[in-house]
């Protein structure tokens, strides 16, 4: 399971890749070291808030857009989470899911 620190900094490199941003670039643009950029993404440094505001600025993202990383989620925290949501609908809901699945 990542930290939240872990989950910050991949989906700021995820974001920052899908733009086409070296860490240079992307450090360049938010005025810090590029070092500090990699600590950043690799988890090991949470960024300022001012700091953020830039990276979110140069990636022309949202703070809901950055903080959106549920899809960086373990296959077991996926099946917990699944298994909780099918647990509270009520018996139509669950058939309409339950033959979906069972055509993948």
């Amino acid at each position: 399971m990542s930290t939240k620190k872990e989950l910050l900094g991949m989906r700021i490199k995820e974001i920052r890749e899908n733009r086409k941003f070296t860490q240079d670039k992307l450090a360049e643009m938010v005025g810090i070291d590029p070092k500090h950029l990699s600590r950043i993404e690799n988890g090991r440094n949470y960024p300022s808030f001012e700091t953020l505001e830039k990276i979110l600025d140069s990636l022309n993202v949202s703070y809901e857009d950055i903080f959106n990383y549920t899809h960086f989620a373990t296959k077991t925290e996926m099946i917990s989470k699944i298994n909780a949501k099918l647990s509270n609908l009520n018996n139509e809901k669950l058939t309409f899911i339950f033959k979906m699945v069972n055509e993948i």
